[in-house]
């Protein structure tokens, strides 16, 4: 299973793919849509993919890893499971660790409004399912992918309780067939202005053992791909809102930038309890000499910043230098 982190130039989110080759993962489309940055976490591994396929009406995409992944490979299921039959929602809801949630097939042949299009013969089930499972796979007990969950019933704007929607596998297996067959590569959305050259993607390494080590390093890979990005809207959105009001708007706060994004980062140590934490981060920037700190051009940082779960994220709530200025690379 993966998670993914995605970065579009106004905002960023977190999803949910899986496995069905070395280098190819299953997801929703509208999870990549207009994205500008892709990265999926496996476990301990984060690694950067591209967009071989996607398909809007069918609300499915399969994208392809940088390097190969280790991990299980689903199979799909040949036809669709009966009403009645027990499933269980694999995903990342709201972004926290991965969780299987269980339930039913409540209804096939389903319908669903998404924006200005209407997706048919969908999967209902009543597994519990949240923002965050979009992309990931809905199984049988066999193991099988019987559909990809893709949405959940909303009327008017209010949630309703216990229906949830899948593509089911048989279409989900033919699209994917075809991708492989016949693929051109989605490019990735220009934001403009991007610092980093090439996907600006680096590497996210997370040594601290708190619970919430994983997701605070997802939500500051987030904001490094918005910074690499040039997606400065993005990135400036992890903040809290109380930290945005003390740079006006994102415009003036990516200004203090200049040139300068990340290269690495490692979360080292998190301390702290309920909603608000403590983490000890190195970080590698690259800038020109004009914009780093006493001329430097590649700078090694020792950050504490201080983070707060606003009920569906942690947000970067401040930083601080406690253990001295950076040193160059």
């Amino acid at each position: 299973m993966g998670q993914f982190s995605v970065t579009r130039c106004e905002r960023s989110y977190t999803g949910t793919g899986f496995l069905v080759g070395p280098d190819l993962v299953v997801t929703a489309a509208h999870m990549v849509r207009e994205a500008s940055a892709i990265s999926i976490s496996f476990g301990g591994k984060t690694v950067n993919a591209t967009t071989l396929g996607t398909n809007d009406l069918a609300d499915l995409a399969l994208v392809r890893t940088e390097t190969p992944v280790e991990g299980h490979q689903f199979q799909f299921r040949t036809a669709e499971p009966p009403i009645g039959t027990d499933v269980a929602a694999l995903g990342f809801p709201l972004g926290r660790p991965f969780t299987l949630t269980r339930g039913t097939v409540s209804a096939l042949n389903a319908e669903q409004q998404m924006g200005n299009r209407v997706l048919s013969n969908l999967i209902q089930t009543d597994a519990a399912i949240n923002h965050g499972n979009s992309g990931g796979p809905l199984i049988t007990q066999d193991g099988q992918v019987s559909g990809v969950i893709v949405t959940i019933e909303f009327d008017e704007n209010v949630r309703a309780e216990g229906i949830a929607y899948a593509v089911t596998a048989p279409r989900a297996a033919a699209a994917v067939k075809e991708w492989q067959a016949r693929s051109v590569p989605v490019t990735l959305k220009d934001c403009g202005n991007a610092p980093a050259p090439g996907s600006g993607s680096f590497p996210l390494t997370v040594k601290a053992s708190h619970d919430q080590a994983r997701n605070i390093g997802q939500s500051l890979l987030l904001h490094g791909q918005g910074i690499n990005q040039g997606a400065y809207a993005a990135a400036f959105k992890q903040l809290t809102p109380e930290l945005q009001a003390t740079f006006g708007d994102s415009t003036t706060w990516s200004a203090d930038l200049g040139s300068s994004y990340w290269k690495q980062v490692e979360v080292v140590n998190v301390t702290g309890s309920g909603d608000t934490l403590s983490a000890d981060v190195n970080l590698q920037t690259s800038q020109d000499a004009v914009h780093g700190r006493n001329g430097q051009t590649c700078s090694n940082w020792k950050l504490r910043y201080a983070m707060h779960w606003d009920g569906s994220a942690w947000l970067i709530a401040g930083t601080s230098l406690p253990f001295g200025e950076p040193t160059a690379c």
